[in-house]
């Protein structure tokens, strides 16, 4: 995702397994330790089914258009959903 400030922002789309609830802070805490700083995502976004081309290949670039929406989890504002501001 854009950033305000210089390089693009990490934004991840995740669908929970059935019955299963995420947690951004958990999964930020784990990216934290497996992944460089720059590679943790500051946006979780829970979704229902990722779009998909008919070879089964995920359409970023609609996920990307959709952005962040009042839904998204933003890491620099755990407590609050964040707010797209077009």
């Amino acid at each position: 995702m854009p950033s305000e400030l210089a390089e693009d922002e990490v934004m991840v789309a995740v669908v929970p397994g059935p019955g299963q609830v995420l947690d951004p802070l958990d999964l930020v805490r784990h990216c934290a330790e497996e992944l460089p700083p720059f590679a943790v995502p500051r946006y979780i976004d829970n979704v229902g089914e990722l779009p998909l081309t008919e070879t089964g290949k995920v359409l970023k670039g609609v996920l990307r258009e959709r952005g962040v929406t009042a839904t998204t989890w933003d890491r620099s504002t755990p407590s609050t959903p964040a707010r797209h501001q077009t």
